[in-house]
């Protein structure tokens, strides 16, 4: 309801902006029938919704959000795409599920709605996610058709008690050797957990935490998907010491349950002083400094993921992307375009910003804003941003995040061993990409230390 009452506002004041700003606006934005955009329910909604507002009030254009809880939007984005007109203009999908997007030919390429669309220079990437290939069914930004616009990063960092730090000479480490030393001086259970990381079993949890790990000590989960090449290695030598150090933390500066800690528990434990370091969603930034939430603000300062000596740092991405379906009407999908395209201009992602949302953009990240003592996040954003990495581009993802949360949640847990773990989840996954019809296969097992 808050959502609906919001858009009702916005368009009454669109009503007198339409008069008095409407010669202003841009002309893609000008004039645009309503647009109906089906988002989740998330901690940067608010920033998002207030972004939108202002887009109303400059355009004179009409908005709606339709709210959902996660699984909610899901379903409701797949039914749209599925049924002969979608009722929905703007679709925000998650960076773990756009691929089912992209194989399914359910999206317009942005340029065939305009020829003269451009993604603004400034905006990111993310890992190449914006474009895909229908031909050689890969995620790939030269041969690939512009699809999406990202409209929330969402990508990991390692958020720390930057006094702790101070009051013990600590530096900000690089790799995940130098994180370990600096986590067991501030280690001291149970009042202070040296090192919190998600190991819990869900629908993505522990995957998300321990991909930094895997891609930072030069492991993958195929040998070259981006080539199309899906043989498994999941399983290699790189990807056993990255599930090694992941251990060590958990065993060695852990708490005593490692293995159901959910993001949730991270979270409580920051704000309430519990832990010397967690790695986290961007967005949980906002709680840290929040004095009805936190007990430590101003205290909490954010860096870079390690890595292992010799590759490079590696966060993982969760981000959103604003994608517009097919089966919508040409006018409708020029409207949702012309949103997408005001978006993304810097000055709006600046403004975005300030409004508490999570900008996409260099722009914003570059600017005075993100200078500002409260915004000492976003300067971490913008060193990590062009770094952070993408799981999977295959709409099998679903079935392999399964393999990978109870494997991996196992081994955290004691009920088995890396090495078991890790060629057990290779064989799993083999079959389900052979299965679907993936040119794949895999290494051989991995010997038992």
């Amino acid at each position: 309801m808050i959502y609906e009452m919001h858009r009702i506002r916005a368009a009454l004041a669109a009503t007198v902006a339409a008069c008095a700003l409407g010669a202003a606006a841009p002309a893609l934005a000008a004039d645009q029938p309503p647009i109906t955009v089906v988002i989740n329910q998330s901690p940067w909604l608010d920033g998002f919704a207030g972004i939108v507002e202002r887009y109303v009030d400059e355009t004179g254009n009409e908005v709606t959000l339709d709210v959902n809880p996660y699984a909610g939007s899901l379903e409701k984005q797949r039914n749209a795409v599925r049924s002969a007109e979608s009722e929905y203009d703007l679709l925000i999908i998650n960076g773990i599920f756009y691929p089912e997007m992209y194989h399914g030919g359910f999206l317009e390429p942005l340029t065939n709605i305009d020829p003269d669309f451009k993604l603004d220079p400034q905006i990111y990437t993310y890992d190449d996610t914006l474009w895909f290939d229908p031909e050689t069914k890969t995620v790939n930004s030269e041969t690939g058709d512009l699809l999406t616009v990202p409209v929330n990063p969402n990508i990991t960092m390692m958020f720390y008690r930057q006094d702790l730090y101070e009051e013990n000479g600590l530096k900000i480490p690089e790799t995940w050797d130098e994180l370990l030393a600096n986590a067991k001086v501030l280690h001291n259970p149970p009042e202070m957990i040296g090192m919190l990381q998600r190991a819990s079993r869900s629908t993505i949890s522990i995957t998300w935490d321990y991909w930094p790990y895997l891609i930072s000590h030069g492991g993958s989960l195929f040998r070259d998907e981006a080539g199309g090449d899906f043989f498994v290695t999941i399983n290699s030598p790189e990807a056993l010491d990255a599930l090694k150090t992941y251990l060590t933390f958990a065993k060695e500066v852990g708490p005593d349950n490692p293995a159901s800690m959910e993001q949730g528990d991270l979270i409580q434990y920051m704000v309430t002083g519990r832990t010397a370091h967690a790695i986290l969603p961007v967005a949980a930034q906002a709680q840290m400094d929040d004095p009805n939430k936190s007990i430590v603000p101003g205290k909490v300062g954010y860096m870079q993921i390690p890595h292992k000596e010799g590759y490079p740092s590696a966060p993982a991405l969760g981000h959103w992307l604003g994608g517009i379906p097919k089966n919508i009407p040409a006018e409708r999908k020029k409207a949702a375009l012309a949103f997408l395209d005001w978006f993304q201009q810097p000055e709006n992602q600046i403004a975005y910003a300030e409004m508490g949302g999570s900008p996409v953009s260099a722009a914003a990240y570059e600017s005075d804003f993100a200078d500002r003592p409260e915004n000492r996040y976003m300067p971490v954003m913008r060193e990590a941003s062009p770094t952070a990495r993408r799981l999977w581009t295959i709409p099998e993802g679903s079935e392999i995040v399964s393999v990978l949360e109870i494997g991996l949640n196992r081994t955290v847990a004691g009920e088995i061993e890396p090495v078991d773990a890790l060629n057990q989840m290779a064989a799993d996954i083999e079959k389900i990409v052979a299965d679907a019809g993936y040119k794949t296969g895999r290494l051989p097992d991995l010997a038992a230390d």
